[in-house]
């Protein structure tokens, strides 16, 4: 994968998807992805850290705590001004706070450049995020499809997206991690936007 990696086109995915047995009538139901390019991937980042291993409306609360202690300005220099115990105020965890002025010291010091990550194939992005604490597969993967909106991603690991499948298809059990790119084969060119399906198709609407 290059530096030129596709963007999610949300018509054409949209076009081809909703003719698939099982996410047809998810796509129908949800219409077009409206996923669009974020303008502040530190932010992003931020939001992907304090998003593992809850649910999606408890990240929205800490999202919205760190957003109001910074005045709005969430970025390396602004946030690298706390400490872990104050960001432990506001309710993160010491390991989710301690990651988050890890990435600010590594966009801080040039280690992570923000302003390259779009150029940049999802290979070397996910080898240079992982070198952040706390930031695993996962992180990066939600990061790339949500910030960069790359079109081809596969978020194998995510519990939602299994579950989603598990129910779609009628499983007995939620499958394995690496059974999911073979479910993934179908959707291929847009696994990215069948992510964005999938996690709607779920009884909470799909929320990360």
């Amino acid at each position: 994968m290059s530096g030129s990696a596709e963007i999610i086109q949300a018509e054409v995915a949209w076009q081809q998807l909703q003719n698939d047995s099982h996410l047809g009538p998810v796509v129908l139901k949800w219409g077009k992805c409206p996923l669009l390019p974020s303008g502040n991937y530190f932010r992003e980042l931020c939001e992907s850290i304090l998003a593992q291993q809850i649910s999606g409306k408890v990240a929205l609360v800490f999202s919205k705590r760190l957003n109001d202690v910074l005045d709005g300005k969430v970025d390396p220099l602004t946030l690298s001004s706390l400490s872990v115990e104050e960001l432990r105020g506001l309710g993160i965890s010491v390991r989710k706070a301690e990651s988050l002025l890890d990435l600010a010291k590594y966009c801080l010091n040039g280690r992570i450049l923000l302003e390259k990550l779009m150029e940049m194939s999802e290979i070397d992005i996910r080898e240079r995020l992982i070198e952040v604490k706390g930031i695993g597969p996962w992180t990066v993967t939600m990061f790339l499809i949500f910030a960069l909106n790359r079109s081809r991603v596969v978020p194998s690991h995510d519990f939602g997206i299994r579950k989603a499948i598990q129910k779609l298809y009628g499983l007995t059990e939620i499958p394995k991690i690496a059974e999911v790119a073979e479910y993934y084969l179908a959707y291929a060119p847009h696994e990215s936007v069948a992510s964005w399906y999938l996690w709607r198709s779920l009884e909470n609407d799909g929320k990360v």
